[in-house]
């Protein structure tokens, strides 16, 4: 929960004015579908009935975010040592993480002795998202210095990463990582179509989710036979798909979802229609920043994608990191947690800048 804090100080502290000023000049297109996107979520705060402070929050992570991003692409010292600290802090995160799942969260129960273990599995299940952000730019900068060495600690970075993405009772790590190594193999044979192929795909969803959803999810029998955690969410993208029709173009305000009174039944559990969030970005933008800001994603989606296409075009070591973060994220981001979390943010900024990283390799190629 303390990475936004990190990342500002550190990105402040390594970032002087001029290479600040380089950066924006080379992504302009890019910062102002971003720039454009958080100003859209921050007018919804005006009839939006949630009144908390999810604005703030999120012109705050970008502005203190941003410069993080910045200082790990501004020139090949900083990507490589960029890297170098990423390299380090999946090891340590890697070790933390594989003992608190081979011994009963120590750590955890240890500073929180009164938590259920429900609310205490969230601890290291963050840890792990932040873990899965790390491992596939290390792997591809690794593979990229084509020694031996390198490639023997990408191959034990890729088997940790594996290992434990099946841990914490989070499936949606294991099938979100499993996709990535799909795609990070298939973007070293086809670069430019894996990042497009990926990027637009998620782009066109973000765009029909509220429409292709119901029917996928139509059938009565679904809830019954899928598992408890998969019913919810199906009975929650029903009726959040609902609610998006009846506020279409610019939605019910930012963190909407918070507000909601009505309840479901699902297998005799009552849930709130949204509980928080609905599981899934797309929805939720929709239903909180309507066509308007569903349009500004899926523009910065393509356009994102098509930029890293050409980027990486030939680097295959640093188009596959980059597609298979991209899937996996992706995947992740529309059957999980809620885009206007901050430590969710925060690790997706953190992704783009081991990106960032990368493609200054790339640039110099």
């Amino acid at each position: 929960m303390g990475l936004p804090l990190l990342m500002a100080m550190t990105g402040l502290t390594a970032l002087g004015p001029s290479l600040f000023r380089q950066v924006i000049e080379k992504r302009p297109l890019a910062l102002v579908l971003l720039v454009i996107l958080a100003v859209w979520a921050g007018v919804s705060s005006l009839w939006s009935p949630w009144h908390g402070p999810t604005a703030l929050k999120i012109g705050a992570l970008l502005a203190l975010g941003l410069p993080f991003f910045a200082a790990a692409g501004a020139n090949e010292n900083s990507a490589r040592l960029t890297l170098a600290g990423a390299t380090a802090a999946f090891v340590a995160l890697a070790a933390f993480l594989g003992v608190e799942a081979a011994f009963g969260m120590p750590i955890n129960h240890a500073i929180q002795p009164d938590v259920s273990w429900g609310e205490l599995n969230r601890n290291p299940s963050r840890g792990l998202i932040v873990l899965l952000a790390l491992t596939w730019p290390v792997i591809g900068g690794l593979l990229a210095q084509r020694r031996t060495w390198s490639f023997t600690l990408a191959a034990l970075i890729m088997i940790a990463g594996a290992a434990l993405s099946l841990q914490f009772d989070q499936l949606v790590t294991a099938i979100g990582f499993g996709i990535s190594g799909l795609v990070f193999a298939l973007a070293l044979f086809a670069r430019q179509f894996a990042i497009l192929a990926t990027s637009f795909g998620l782009s066109v969803w973000m765009l029909a989710a509220p429409f292709v959803t119901p029917l996928l999810v139509a059938s009565p029998q679904l809830v019954e036979s899928v598992p408890l955690s998969w019913a919810h969410r199906i009975a929650i993208w029903r009726y959040t798909c609902a609610r998006i029709m009846e506020q279409p173009w610019i939605g019910h305000g930012i963190d909407s979802g918070r507000t909601t009174t009505d309840m479901l039944t699902i297998r005799g559990l009552v849930t709130r229609g949204i509980p928080v969030h609905p599981h899934s970005a797309s929805l939720q933008i929709w239903h909180d920043l309507g066509l308007v800001g569903a349009l500004l994603a899926a523009a910065l989606l393509m356009y994102g994608g098509w930029r890293l296409s050409k980027h990486f075009a030939r680097d295959k070591f640093g188009a596959a990191a980059t597609a298979a973060v991209l899937a996996m994220f992706g995947l992740m981001a529309n059957v999980g947690w809620s885009v206007w979390q901050e430590w969710w943010m925060a690790t997706l900024l953190l992704t783009a800048a081991l990106i960032a990283a990368l493609g200054v390799r790339a640039a110099r190629a």
